[in-house]
C-alpha cells in the first residue's frame, strides 16, 4: 500500500488583514492523483505557492517524503522532487519538440529517454516540429513531459486544460492517469468537464478551507458544492 507523500496540517496564510487560508489539512499518497477545485479566490494558487516554497505559511506545517519543507527556498523544494506546471505553457519555441524534452532530461533524474517521454505525452509524430508550431494543447502536453523528465516525485498542475478543446481536455485527463505510474499528480482546475474526465479523489476549497473531499461522482452530486460554484454560499 502506498504511503503518504505530502502532508499539510493546519496551514494558515494571512496577507495583512486578509486570511487567505485557515486550518487547511491535506495529504496525498505516492503514485496517486488528486484534484483541487473551487471558485476564484478560494485559495488554490496560494496553497500551491506554499507547497513549492514561493510563500511561507503563517501557520501550520508541510511535510514531503517525511521532511518538513515549509519555509524552504523554492529551489531546495524542487530538488527534493516537487515540480510545478503553470497555467500558461512555457516551452522553447525555436527548438524542436524532441530538443525541448532533451533539455529537460539533461538536468533531471528521470530514467526515461526522449523517445519514451514523447510516447508518454503523445507527441512522437511531432518530434522534429518546432515547439512554437504546436497547437495550444500540444504545448501543454510538451511542458508536462518536460516536467516529468526532471524525475519528480510530485507534479503540481495549475489549470492544465485552460484554453483546450474538449478532445484535448479528455486526452489530458488520460495522460495524467498514465503519469501516476511515475509520480503523484495534484491538479488544480476550474474546468468541471476536465474534473469529470479525471474522475478521481477531489477536494473542494472554499473561502480558504477544504470543506469536501470525496470521489468526483459524490462531489458532483453534492448540493453544497453546487452552491459554492453557483455563488449561493
Amino acid at each position: 500500500m502506498n504511503g503518504t507523500l505530502l502532508q499539510a496540517e493546519g496551514i494558515g496564510m494571512r496577507f495583512g488583514g486578509f486570511q487567505a487560508l485557515s486550518g487547511v489539512d491535506f495529504d496525498v499518497k505516492e503514485n496517486s492523483v488528486a484534484c483541487i477545485i473551487g471558485p476564484n479566490g478560494a485559495g488554490k494558487s496560494t496553497f500551491l505557492n506554499i507547497i513549492t516554497g514561493t510563500l511561507t505559511p503563517t501557520a501550520g506545517t508541510v511535510r514531503f517524503a517525511g521532511q518538513a519543507i515549509a519555509g524552504l527556498a523554492p529551489h531546495r523544494i524542487a530538488r527534493l522532487g516537487i515540480a510545478r506546471k503553470f497555467q500558461i505553457p512555457s516551452v522553447f519555441p525555436s527548438m524542436t519538440v524532441a530538443e525541448n524534452v532533451e533539455v529537460a532530461l539533461w538536468g533531471g533524474r528521470s530514467p526515461a529517454g526522449i523517445d519514451e517521454m514523447l510516447e508518454i505525452i503523445g507527441l512522437s509524430r511531432r518530434r522534429l516540429d518546432l515547439a512554437g508550431d504546436l497547437a495550444h494543447g500540444e504545448k501543454q502536453w510538451l511542458e508536462i513531459g518536460m516536467a516529468i523528465a526532471t524525475g519528480p516525485k510530485l507534479l503540481l498542475l495549475d489549470e492544465p486544460t485552460a484554453g483546450m478543446t474538449p478532445e484535448e481536455t479528455r486526452a489530458t485527463a488520460e495522460l495524467i492517469h498514465r503519469l501516476s505510474n511515475r509520480c503523484t499528480v495534484v491538479a488544480v482546475e476550474h474546468d468541471i468537464n476536465f474534473v469529470r474526465a479525471l474522475d478521481t479523489d477531489t477536494l473542494v476549497l472554499h473561502q480558504g478551507q477544504f470543506f469536501r473531499r470525496a470521489p468526483f461522482v459524490e462531489i458532483e452530486a453534492d448540493e453544497a458544492v453546487r452552491d459554492v460554484y453557483l455563488g449561493r454560499r
